[in-house]
């Protein structure tokens, strides 16, 4: 995440889709930002109650459908080795709801700019993204 775009990613978990990378699993190393943790920056910084919390989460899954998305022209980038792909899409769901699986990439690399050490797969995913867009539009 973007030092710059913290506060917003925060609000953005507490009152939609509660994302919340904490350290409860008792299957990986680290400690000190419990799931209870997250809850409470919630309530501290914006006044949204741990039920106030899943109401979010219930509504926001409710209006865009979960895994059970119902729209058309969404694409879905994954990194191989970002976190966050384990709740994302990585497999198409039609034509026009592609999934992008980008091995060896991390969080949001598609979106940063294109540079001289990117891998091929990253600039392949891009352009495709790009060609998507083009013709969506262009319907």
């Amino acid at each position: 995440m973007h030092v710059l775009s913290g506060r917003q990613w925060v609000y953005q978990t507490c009152s939609e889709f509660g994302f919340y990378q904490s350290t409860d699993s008792p299957n990986q190393p680290f400690t000190g930002f419990p799931l209870g943790y997250q809850v409470k920056q919630c309530a501290s910084f914006y006044n949204i109650s741990a039920e106030e919390v899943a109401e979010a989460v219930a509504q926001t899954n409710e209006y865009y459908g979960g895994y059970d998305i119902r729209s058309s022209r969404i694409v879905f980038p994954n990194g191989s080795i970002d976190p966050w792909h384990a709740l994302g899409i990585t497999q198409d769901i039609t034509a026009e709801l592609p999934a992008v699986f980008i091995k060896g990439t991390a969080h949001c690399a598609n979106m940063y700019p294109a540079g001289s050490e990117d891998l091929p797969q990253l600039s392949e995913a891009r352009d495709h993204i790009f060609l998507l867009l083009q013709q969506w539009l262009k319907q």
